[in-house]
This record gives structure tokens, C-alpha cells and sequence, in this order.
């Protein structure tokens, strides 16, 4: 009997151990790209003329911070930020809007100099290989603050 209890739990444990090794790998991003740390600023025009600046702080626990600035072609800007989760894949970068968003946004990225980074959008429904043809740049302003402990998104 003391077998069977022993076999029973351990077999529980396993199963245990098993099921919470896969919830981590879907809520841990699987790497971080370290040249991707940082504080960044980026601009895109849009084909109508907005202007869309942002300053994004990528932080090396996987977070992230985005305050948005579009000044519209009447000179209208709106102010916004988002935060949320940061990681590389397969060479492709993702991020997520958090609790927004329940699918990454997927790029393509590339380093022209040294301290900037151009993205290329993916679209969800092409492969890593497809090019939508948005693309925008970002340049290294700073490095990234030290992490806050016990801060959550």
C-alpha cells in the first residue's frame, strides 16, 4: 500500500512539474536580444501624413514601455503609452501590448548602424519570410533603467 502511495505521488509530482514547465514556457518569453535593451526613439510617417514619434524602454527582464506622440497633417497630436512583454524568437522579434493585446505583434529586424534597429512587420497570416511593407527605425538614446523589483504588467 505504502508503494502504491508512493508511486501514486510521485507520478503526481512529475505530472505536476511537467504541467508547470509548460505554462512557463508559454507565459517566458524564450530570449532576450541584448542589443535590443535600452531606451529608443523612433519616428514613421504615414502615407496620409501623420506622424508617428515614440520613445520605447526595452528592458532586459522582458517589459516594456512605449510613450506614442502622432501629430496628425491638421497638427492635432494625441498622446498615448502602452506597456507590455518584449521577446526574440527564431530571429523574429515579438511583442505583445499587455492586457490589451492577446497576439504578438511580429518583425523582422536589422541592425544598419551600430545603435539603430530597423523593424519590418510581419502579418500574422504570411510567414516569417513575408514583407507587408511597414518598416520603421529606431536609434539608442540611453540605456535601460535598472529593473523594478516586484513590478508586474
Amino acid at each position: 500500500m505504502k508503494k502504491m502511495i508512493g508511486l501514486t505521488g510521485g507520478l503526481f509530482l512529475i505530472w505536476l512539474l511537467t504541467g508547470c514547465e509548460s505554462i512557463s514556457k508559454l507565459v517566458v518569453p524564450s530570449s532576450i536580444d541584448v542589443k535590443l535593451i535600452g531606451v529608443w526613439k523612433g519616428e514613421h510617417r504615414e502615407q496620409g501624413g501623420t506622424i508617428k514619434r515614440w520613445i520605447q524602454t526595452r528592458n532586459a527582464d522582458g517589459t516594456y514601455e512605449i510613450e506614442f506622440s502622432f501629430t496628425e497633417t491638421d497638427g492635432d497630436t494625441k498622446s498615448f503609452s502602452e506597456a507590455g512583454r518584449w521577446w526574440v524568437q527564431d530571429g523574429i522579434f515579438y511583442e505583445v501590448a499587455l492586457p490589451e493585446k492577446e497576439q504578438p505583434d511580429m518583425y523582422r529586424y536589422f541592425f544598419n548602424m551600430r545603435e539603430c534597429v530597423s523593424f519590418v512587420f510581419i502579418e500574422k497570416e504570411q510567414s516569417a519570410n513575408g514583407d507587408n511593407g511597414y518598416a520603421f527605425s529606431e536609434c539608442l538614446i540611453a540605456d535601460s533603467p535598472p529593473a523594478t523589483i516586484g513590478r508586474s504588467i
